[in-house]
């Protein structure tokens, strides 16, 4: 305890120093804890979406559409307990650059995705199948655009052809998809019908549930050998899978963050290194003295340490704190995360950046710390700083 008070006081003699050390360490520790966060919640949604047991079927030959149709087809095979079409596009909201990802299905998608249970607040996805207009929203779009449930929301074409109300009558509360706009298929066909348009026969995917995940495999098998040879051959992908592949197409995330990751740490122990070399370089006379006055090279040592611990302490205290702070709520990264998942500051990355924000302050003291102790005390005490 005496140790720590003294460590206190020591720090105390430099505070602009220290403080400039200590916001260092605070902010590499924020964007470390914004780094870790990314591949810590594709794991978690990656886990989660395994749980699914959903299949997601699009065209084998490329970015083309497959017939409504197969989905009558798809829900004959053999552990298939449910199929719903999906088409995406967007429409705008106020101005040109509030633009809306909308996906259109039908109201059986609810009974493919039971573990997004909504909660009691979150408003009633059973209005979902009884209203024709309504709308269920991620909860980003939710907070971006300041919607309220049972609010009217007019979304448009790009030359106002075709204007399309609806009613907001839930969240969906999944991590995977924060910014999705979901409507009903039948109201989008009469709209489109109406402006003059086709009716809708083509989806940008189906996707499909299985009755357990053992049987995932089968089915995913079964459905592409049905519709081998045919003029939309498939391609069926679990939806890790999918997720995955539209993570890939910005490249190995992983290998990015984890480069950065050690971008960011190098640079502050640097920062950090020189900073603590010259707090012991003052200190230099006082170590002598104290080692003249029958302090041993443990105790010295450990004050010091004790001094470079304290600083990495206040700056992870800071920096994860903020992290958490910020982000515990989730954000989306865009093209980041090619619009897929939300990126979560957890407790358990608040915990780890703190944990790697003491470390650095301990390793940026120590060849300081080494020097300064291999200094002979008549040596030091002749040290004019």
């Amino acid at each position: 305890m005496k140790l720590l008070i003294l460590a206190l006081r020591h720090l105390a003699r430099r505070p602009r120093r220290t403080l400039l050390t200590t916001l260092t360490i605070a902010a590499a520790t924020l964007c470390f804890a914004m780094l870790v966060a990314v591949p810590s919640s594709m794991n978690r949604i990656i886990d989660s979406a395994a749980r699914g047991q959903r299949l997601i079927i699009t065209n084998r030959t490329g970015p083309y559409a497959l017939p409504v149709r197969y989905c009558n087809d798809i829900k004959k095979i053999r552990h298939i307990t449910g199929c719903v079409p999906q088409v995406f596009f967007y429409l705008k909201y106020r101005t040109d650059s509030d633009w809306i990802g909308v996906t259109a299905s039908t109201p059986e998608v609810l009974s493919l995705f039971p573990d997004y249970g909504v909660p009691p607040d979150t408003g009633d996805p059973t209005r979902f199948i009884r209203e024709k207009r309504a709308a269920s929203v991620g909860s980003l779009l939710l907070k971006k655009y300041h919607w309220k449930l049972g609010q009217q929301v007019v979304l448009r074409t790009a030359d106002d052809r075709l204007k399309m109300p609806f009613l907001l009558v839930s969240v969906v509360p999944s991590e995977h998809y924060p910014e999705v706009f979901l409507i009903r298929w039948d109201y989008l066909s009469d709209s489109s019908k109406a402006a003059g348009g086709p009716e809708l026969t083509q989806a940008n995917a189906l996707i499909a549930r299985v009755d357990s995940i053992e049987n995932m495999e089968a089915a995913a098998r079964a459905i592409d050998e049905t519709f081998h040879n045919s003029d939309a051959e498939t391609r069926t992908q679990t939806e890790t899978n999918n997720l995955i592949a539209g993570w890939s197409n910005v490249g190995d995330l992983r290998a990015i963050i984890a480069t950065l990751c050690f971008v960011v740490i190098l640079t502050v122990l640097l920062i950090a290194g020189n900073s603590m070399a010259m707090i012991v370089r003052d200190r230099i006379p006082e170590v002598a003295l104290l080692r003249t006055l029958g302090f041993g090279p443990k105790q010295v040592g450990t004050l010091l340490f004790t001094e470079a611990a304290l600083i990495g302490l206040f700056g992870g205290l800071l920096g994860a704190g903020l992290a958490y702070a910020l982000f515990a709520s989730g954000i989306d990264l865009g093209s980041i995360t090619a619009g897929l998942g939300l990126v979560r500051v957890t407790p358990l990355v608040t915990t780890a950046s703190f944990m790697v924000a003491i470390l650095v302050g301990l390793v940026s003291a120590t060849l300081p710390v080494a020097a300064a102790l291999r200094t002979a005390p008549a040596i030091g005490l002749k040290k004019v700083i």
